[in-house]
């Protein structure tokens, strides 16, 4: 399930903090730009995973009188579609 506003807000401050705390970055901007940065990326990663979310309800939809017939776990079965629906795009979940 992609990341909502406030988790994107809440983990993009935790990574960049983790980051500086680490010494793995030198800032030579304010924190902020970074935190941006990061915040701008995860709802990239966010918008892309429900455009997949949407293009596997519509997958499922054309074959939900079959999965209905064979007793097939939809949410499984859902979740399996998903995954390779990413994998074909390159997406990582």
């Amino acid at each position: 399930m992609a990341l909502n506003e406030k988790e994107i807000n809440f983990i993009a401050d935790k990574i960049v903090n983790a980051i500086i705390k680490k010494c793995l970055v030198q800032l030579k901007k304010d924190k902020m730009v970074i935190v941006d940065f990061v915040k701008k990326s995860l709802e990239q990663d966010a918008l892309k995973e429900k455009e997949i979310d949407k293009k596997t309800y519509l997958y499922i939809e054309n074959y939900k009188e079959q999965i209905i017939r064979e007793n097939i776990d939809q949410t499984k079965f859902f979740q399996m579609m998903k995954r390779k629906i990413a994998e074909k795009e390159g997406f990582v979940l």
